[in-house]
């Protein structure tokens, strides 16, 4: 088959290495896949071809093209509702929305949550355009509000990838290691991890708890080493090094960096929003925006040997659910029983 994943950027996030590891999946078997996309700049890599929509880099432009685009594939793929939209103008019997989360939780404004809800009544109760979801739990969101025709392939870990590595543990000088990621989209709440970490102000600040970071380079009011979007070698090897991963998002599809993290060994203290993990069991899961239960969650991480070797055993087990093989075998298996005739 000859498929076509259009995007505006494809960069170094969840999302994108959701995209390229099913595209270079979809390479490997045999089809003719592309990525259409007018920002470049990801640190994963990708088999398949890349189309650059424009030499303008605007969104704007990737919105007008997205509305003209009628190129002969016999699927094209969008991982959020609005490019789902726009697209179904000229394609909507090969159109194909893999919904990654849910896209009203990106925003703020009440207008623009009524806006996306109106795009997701469109697209999924109108034009019924089929929907592959990353998470049972997003997957029955969709059907509950939208009555959509909804597929559910979860997002996978690649244990061949994501696991236990040790070369950076000498990078911690023998202090525990919080890990962040730094993230500046508000449902993500990097925002909520920095009131957490500021009730360690003290221990940071003289050297006997350190914090890493990957990811966007914030600013934040103590010392934190940053290193930036990497690739996933170097992920295995941090996420291996840290005590803790500090993850308090407000909304999640699937969270493909906590199930990273779990294949790595390290302990998550996350939000509800992770909703494949079970508090006590596989992580400390706390309501969101809860500073004081996620304050109290890493610091019992941190102290409490017995429970995070509780939780590293657990969460071995919970990321061998979620293999990335069976995500990307389901996934092919979709499309072909939605596109060929």
């Amino acid at each position: 088959m000859k498929i076509c994943f259009f995007r505006h950027s494809l960069l170094s996030r969840g999302g994108d290495k959701v995209d390229i590891d099913y595209a270079n999946y979809l390479v490997e078997q045999g089809h003719d896949v592309t990525i259409a996309t007018n920002v470049l700049d990801t640190v994963f890599e990708v088999k398949a071809g890349i189309h650059r929509i424009s030499r303008l880099k605007s969104k704007s432009v990737t919105i007008l093209k997205a509305l003209l685009f009628s190129e002969s594939y016999d699927v094209v793929i969008a991982d959020i509702v609005m490019m789902a939209f726009f697209l179904s103008f000229n394609n909507k019997n090969r159109l194909l929305y893999l919904a990654l989360d849910y896209d009203e939780s990106y925003y703020k404004s009440p207008l623009m949550r009524l806006l996306i809800r109106a795009v997701y009544f469109y697209c999924l109760r109108v034009q019924k355009i089929p929907t592959i979801a990353c998470s049972e739990a997003l997957g029955q969101v969709l059907k509950r509000h939208f009555k959509a025709d909804v597929r559910v392939v979860s997002n996978g870990v690649d244990t061949e990838v994501f696991y236990p590595d040790p070369e950076y543990m000498s990078l911690k000088d023998g202090r525990p290691v919080v890990l962040v990621f730094g993230r500046s989209d508000y449902r993500k709440g990097f925002d909520v991890g920095l009131r957490v970490l500021a009730q360690f102000k003290a221990e940071i600040d003289s050297g006997s708890l350190a914090v890493w970071s990957v990811g966007e380079d914030l600013d934040t009011p103590f010392k934190m080493r940053r290193f930036g979007f990497v690739t996933p070698d170097r992920i295995r090897k941090i996420l291996s090094a840290s005590d803790v991963l500090l993850y308090p998002s407000r909304h999640e599809g699937l969270p493909l960096f906590v199930l990273e993290a779990l294949a790595c060994g390290a302990p998550v203290v996350t939000t509800e929003a992770a909703n494949i993990l079970t508090d006590g069991v596989d992580a400390i899961v706390c309501p969101i925006e809860d500073v004081k239960c996620l304050t109290k969650g890493l610091r019992t991480v941190l102290n409490d040997n017995n429970l995070k070797s509780g939780l590293i055993a657990n969460g071995f087990n919970t990321a061998k659910k979620y293999a990335l093989s069976q995500s990307k075998r389901l996934f092919e298996k979709h499309i072909l029983t939605l596109f060929t005739a």
